[in-house]
Parts: C-alpha cells; structure tokens; sequence
C-alpha cells in the first residue's frame, strides 16, 4: 500500500520493541507506524489521524500489564477507543552490553518492567544484587546502554531486549540469548481502534466476532453509613452479572481501581465469549447478531442493577 494512503498505527517505540515487531508481523506495509514513548501515549494517539495501535496486554509468566488496564479505566474507552483484536508473540530475551563488556562490567539492567519480571531468575542468579531500572520499552533500554559505562556519568549497563532488536543498533553485543523464566514466555497484545466497526488494514480476513470486554464499576453516587462498602458492591454486581447476565462464558476477569477518588472502589475488566461456531455464511451474521444483542441486553441490566457498564471492544 502507497505510505501516503495507509493508515498510521501507533506502537510502543522505537522500533525493534517487542509491540513493533508484533504489529509488522501482523500489518506488514498496509499502514504507517507511529511510535509512541509510552503505553499511554499509545492509547491517547487512537484518533482519527491515528486509527489503529498495538499494545501490550499480558505476558504468560509475568501477568497483566497494568499500564494497559489503566489506560482502559479512562472516559475515552469505549468511547473513542476500542478493543478490536487480539495478537500473540513468542518472547525471547536476551542479555545485551556495549560490545566489549563483560558480564562481571555491569553495574545496571535496564528494561521494560514486564521483561525484567519475566528474567527475574536469571538475574538473580547471574546478576544477583544489581540494580535492576524500568523504563518505558525494550527498545528504549536497549539504545540507552550505549550512553552508559566507561566516558559518561552513568553505571555500565545492559538491556533486555530481542536479538531483533540488539541487531538495530551499532555497538550492542548479546551477553545471552533465550534468558526468559520460561521457554514458552509469550505476550498478549491488544489491536485497538477509533471506530468499532470499520475494518482493520492488512490482508488477514477478519473472522465473525466472538470476544467482548466490558468494564463494569459502580454508579457514582453519596454512599449511607448503612450501605455495604463500594468494593462489595462492585463485588456482588459483577457476581450476579457472571451469573445471569450475558448467557456466555467468562474468559478472564481483571480489577483496577476506579478514577472516582472512592477509597477502595474498583472498576473490573470482563472478557466473555461465544464459543458457538457457525456452520455456514448464512448463521454467522444471524449468530453475531444475537450475541451482540446479548451483550447490550447485559449492559442495560447492569446499569439498571446500579452498576456502570460499558463495552470497550468487540473481536
């Protein structure tokens, strides 16, 4: 596609970060990529200049990546940001130095806080008592190695990156490769979107929706001293919604705190499923829209129960 007419896709930047190269894998020449500095600021370029992202969700061994959550806790998604895919990639890190350096030399690793949880035992045993520093992406740790060390004012370091991404940059050499906890190590990646329903750039076929993610918080509102606590509240909303509400699977729950300055009030990210499968072309609009019809019966019994539900993506 002619780069004047693709559409840009942000990413967590600079380029060799493991969001980059999950998103060229998936989107090859059919859009722009924009790189971002930070997971918010991936979520805030969703516009319409920006139509599309990528952005971490979850790593199999080190969990939720919570910047990503709480990007999804504001007013914007749902609204003008939503949910519409999902993308996997098998993580393998690696240990990299300024060429020359040696690992008993290193006096800091740096990385993306998820892949510094996800090498933790092979910092602890080779690195044990080095300062370990987040920064916002591998990729960015990766290029701060060479302003470290012997010349400058900061420790000799090294990064946790991708051979990808060590390849990109002049001066880096890899120490170790495949340092992850697990050898399965594999990251969950959120395509997000401004519209809901115009179709995703690239040419991999879009299948009929079957995912949804719904937040689900309390109405805010003055709470009497003879009412339960906001959290059981939340808590027995979202029990009777798993219940009866939404006649589908739940696949996964997560929990942040609210934006509504109540002490202890949380807001919970469901994810729910249709794991009917269509026979033909003929049942798969008829079955996408009965779901869909499903969901938004959901929402409007939550938000009549007291609760404040909205859905923040379909794919």
């Amino acid at each position: 596609m002619h780069e004047q007419t693709a559409p840009k896709l942000a990413f967590l930047g600079p380029p060799g970060s493991y969001s980059h190269q999950c998103a060229v894998e998936r989107f090859e020449e059919y859009v722009q990529y924009a790189e971002q500095s930070t997971i918010t600021d991936v979520f805030r370029a969703v516009s319409a200049d920006v139509p599309f992202a990528v952005i971490p969700q979850e790593n199999s061994t080190y969990g939720t990546v919570v910047d990503t959550y709480d990007a999804l806790r504001t007013p914007e998604a749902g609204q003008s940001v939503f949910v519409r895919g999902e993308l996997t990639l098998a993580v393998k890190h690696c240990l990299v130095v300024r060429s020359g350096v040696k690992l008993k030399d290193i006096q800091r690793v740096m990385s993306h806080e998820q892949a510094l949880g996800q090498c933790s035992r092979f910092l602890s045993e080779r690195l044990p008592g080095i300062a370990r520093t987040k920064v916002p992406s591998t990729s960015t740790a990766a290029s701060a190695v060479l302003c470290c060390g012997e010349g400058t004012d900061e420790p000799e370091s090294a990064a946790i990156c991708s051979a990808h991404c060590a390849s990109l940059f002049d001066g880096l050499e890899i120490l170790y490769h495949d340092i992850q906890n697990e050898a399965s190590n594999t990251t969950r990646f959120f395509i997000l979107a401004h519209s809901l329903d115009a179709p995703l750039p690239g040419s991999v076929k879009e299948p009929r929706r079957q995912r949804a993610l719904i937040r689900v918080g309390n109405q805010v509102q003055q709470q009497r001293e003879d009412e339960p606590s906001s959290a059981s509240r939340s808590t027995r909303i979202v029990t009777s919604m798993l219940l009866t509400t939404f006649g589908c699977p739940t696949l996964r729950i997560d929990r942040r705190p609210s934006l509504n300055c109540i002490p202890f009030d949380d807001v919970y990210f469901l994810e729910v499923g249709d794991l009917t499968l269509p026979v033909t072309s003929t049942t798969v609009k008829n079955c996408e829209e009965e779901w869909l019809q499903r969901l938004q019966n959901g929402v409007e019994g939550i938000n009549a129960a007291g609760g404040e539900a909205t859905i923040l993506g379909l794919w």
